[in-house]
């Protein structure tokens, strides 16, 4: 089993965690398999899911199309130039200006490679990403999840799975579950989208 999966592998993934892990049969059953989706690997994605943190989908998207723009698009060096002031000016915090300006000076720097990172294994990846400043274990399980598509990683402390996890679940540590996806493995990856899919179709729609 190798650790990355695509759109023609996800449906076959999904009936093989199902049969592992009864709770996501009825899910299934009600809701389908969802669509698998992914982005695209590079700086551009990790620049998204930062201003993604701790603000929902829809906000982000907004602040990070209005800053694309107004930046000719985003790149490393783009991010440089425009230095904290002005992508504070743009919108992001103070706190996520210097997180996204200390990104584009370390691929710039060649501290990091996005290329050498998704030649990475899933914890030698994950180790990357959290070496930079402002990139936490769930900007990390994010990133290596939804841009390198790998099968048997998480992120953290979504809030999002907490829920979905303590509804689906209601006898088990969710806490620890949301923290760990241990339960899961090897494809918490493919968990973590089933209780997304879970938890936008039965707790906020």
């Amino acid at each position: 089993m190798t650790g990355r999966i695509d759109t023609a592998d996800f449906p076959r993934e999904v009936r093989a965690l199902a049969r592992a892990a009864p709770e996501f049969r009825p899910v299934i059953a009600r809701h389908g398999t969802p669509a698998f989706w992914r982005r695209p690997e590079g700086i551009e994605t990790l620049v998204r899911i930062i201003l993604e943190q701790q603000v929902s989908l829809v906000a982000a998207g907004t602040l990070y199309r209005r800053i694309r723009a107004e930046l000719g698009g985003i790149s490393a060096r783009r991010l440089v130039a425009a230095g904290p002031e002005q992508l504070h000016r743009l919108g992001m915090t103070r706190q996520k200006a210097r997180y996204c300006h200390g990104l584009g000076e370390a691929v710039q720097g060649r501290r990091l490679s996005f290329a050498a990172l998704s030649r990475a294994g899933d914890e030698e990846a994950l180790e990357m990403l959290t070496e930079l400043p402002g990139v936490g274990p769930w900007t990390a399980g994010a990133y290596v999840m939804a841009a390198m598509r790998r099968r048997d990683v998480w992120p953290p402390g979504d809030l999002a799975l907490e829920r979905a996890i303590r509804r689906l679940l209601p006898d088990s540590d969710s806490a620890e579950l949301a923290r760990s996806g241990a339960r899961w493995r090897p494809r918490r990856a493919v968990a973590a989208r089933l209780l997304w899919h879970y938890y936008r179709a039965e707790i906020v729609a």
